[in-house]
């Protein structure tokens, strides 16, 4: 945290913004409670920026989001995720032994809103939109692989679909995947553990984090599985 940013460790089961199902407990209204109690922001002060989230994670996905403290990063953030200069990287625990060890998957990505998931195809369908993942396997054991997952395109659930198209689907997703009655887990073992700010253009009073990594201290499914 700074003056400019904070970066937040979600937990797994932690919405960021309300929804449907939960108002109060999300990850925004925590950050806007924290900032208040420093007394860093008041939504009563004139003029007040109102403290924002860059980028989401679903619910059940633990891992680092973004918030600006103020307009001018929360501007910048926005448009260096939209322009890719910033890597996200996610760890993952699938079923089977990735073959090749290390690549890339690429298909198109059609939602369905009504449902909340999304069907992956290697053509492209009416309202389809190109997605792109590449993946390293780290570790293989117990018919499990621990595999590190870079989104090119992030779109929704990408990481869950396409590896379950592949063949190999998450630990812990019953919804792209089977729930393995040997594994006793609530969410599927998705984590976003790293981010490297790499800017390629100007990024004005953000441009000291150029170069700089952040990683969470530790992630439960891989001491669980993979220590």
């Amino acid at each position: 945290e700074d003056e400019h940013l904070l970066l937040a460790d979600k937990p797994q089961g932690m919405v960021v913004h309300a929804d449907e199902t939960e108002k109060v407990n999300t990850l925004i209204n925590h950050i806007q409670a924290y900032l208040y109690q420093k007394r860093e922001w008041n939504p009563k002060w004139e003029n007040a920026f109102t403290p924002a989230l860059c980028n989401r994670i679903d619910r059940n996905t633990g891992g680092i989001v973004i918030a600006a403290k103020n307009a001018e990063a929360l501007r910048i953030l926005n448009q260096k995720i939209k322009d890719r200069e910033i890597d996200k990287r996610y760890l993952c625990i699938v079923h089977g032994t990735p073959r090749p060890a290390s690549g890339s998957l690429e298909g198109q990505l059609f939602k369905d809103a009504k449902k909340n998931r999304v069907y992956i195809t290697k053509t492209p369908q009416k309202g389809s939109k190109t997605c792109i993942t590449f993946y390293k396997t780290l570790q293989s054991r117990n018919g499990l692989s621990l595999v590190e997952c870079e989104l090119v395109t992030g779109r929704t659930h990408q990481i869950r679909a396409q590896m379950a198209a592949a063949g190999w689907p998450l630990l812990g997703d019953g919804k792209y995947g089977k729930l393995d009655k040997r594994y006793d887990r609530k969410f599927q073992a998705l984590y976003s553990y790293k981010l490297t700010f790499q800017f390629t253009t100007d990024a004005g009073c953000l441009s000291y984090l150029n170069g700089r990594t952040f990683q969470v201290e530790s992630v439960d499914f891989v001491q669980e599985y993979f220590t």
